[in-house]
């Protein structure tokens, strides 16, 4: 159950920061998906990366 919450929170925080950065580097709709897809595909290839060490 803590894993589920501890991802769900990472996945809003990482939205929360594609929100800010929107603001103030006045991105697009666009943009916006295409930073989310870059960050949550690093973040799922770094976590898998730690697994496999």
């Amino acid at each position: 159950m803590k894993g589920n919450y501890s991802k769900d929170r990472h996945v809003l925080s990482i939205i929360q920061k594609a929100y800010d950065k929107g603001q103030q580097d006045n991105m697009d709709t666009n943009k916006m998906i295409h930073w989310l897809k870059q960050e949550l595909q690093t973040e799922y290839s770094v976590g898998q990366s730690k697994k496999a060490l």
